[in-house]
């Protein structure tokens, strides 16, 4: 079975800080019009710090997620900031958790990956409920 998911969380977090970027620096050009050039560089800054805070709250987002026999297999959205190379490890390792519209992979303890259940359809949600017991 592989399950390939929508960036669903990465889309919606680069549109909010976009918005929100352009608001603030909307607002601080109204409120010192006199320094553009220093405006400038600090809403490019913000943008910059804003996008690279995205990636890293977007680093275990599955791309795709595949089960062979006992075998599973993750990749990952994010392959620029904050890498995530591929995992492949046997099932009997990985726990998994539902929380609300997600499910939060753990291997040896430790956080993995995340699949939101806007990023995939309906039948996908159900087999993943079902192939790990939930």
């Amino acid at each position: 079975m592989i399950i390939k998911c929508k960036g669903v969380f990465l889309n919606k977090m680069v549109i909010i800080t976009m918005i929100s970027g352009g608001l603030i620096s909307l607002g601080l050009y109204l409120l010192f019009p006199g320094v553009k050039g220093y405006l400038y560089f600090m809403s490019m800054v913000l943008l910059f710090c804003s996008i690279i805070y995205i990636f890293y709250l977007n680093r275990f987002e599955l791309l795709m997620l595949g089960v062979e026999q006992n075998e599973l297999h993750l990749s990952f959205i994010n392959n620029s900031f904050f890498k995530r190379h591929e995992i492949k490890v046997d099932q009997a390792q990985v726990r998994v958790k539902q929380d609300g519209d997600k499910l939060t992979f753990f291997i040896d303890g430790q956080q993995q990956a995340i699949i939101r259940k806007s990023a995939i359809s309906e039948i996908d949600w159900n087999k993943l409920l079902d192939q790990f017991n939930i």
